[in-house]
């Protein structure tokens, strides 16, 4: 006898998604993914984000957590932020 299994959704929407940026540590790319979080997420989210910079100060990461209303809602996120130069990973 074959069961039919649903894959579990691993996250219950809406809900709070941390998104981390690594890019370069110059200023534009930051300014650009900003942008995209403002506008995926509004602009007190790009506001509130926290960053961190590498030891020898060449990278950031900045971490920006945001109301996911669907699984959609992140790949949308996680697609513009890769196209923007100077973003290394998106995690």
């Amino acid at each position: 006898m074959l069961l039919a299994m649903s894959s579990p959704e691993l996250l219950t929407f809406p809900c709070a998604y941390p998104i981390k940026v690594m890019m370069r540590a110059s200023a534009e790319p930051r300014a650009h993914v900003d942008a995209v979080i403002g506008r995926h997420a509004g602009a007190a989210v790009a506001a509130a984000a926290t960053e961190r910079s590498s030891a020898q100060g060449n990278f950031r990461g900045v971490t920006y957590t945001i109301q996911a209303r669907d699984s959609q809602h992140i790949a949308a996120i996680f697609a513009d932020l890769k196209d923007i130069p100077g973003v290394l990973m998106v995690l």
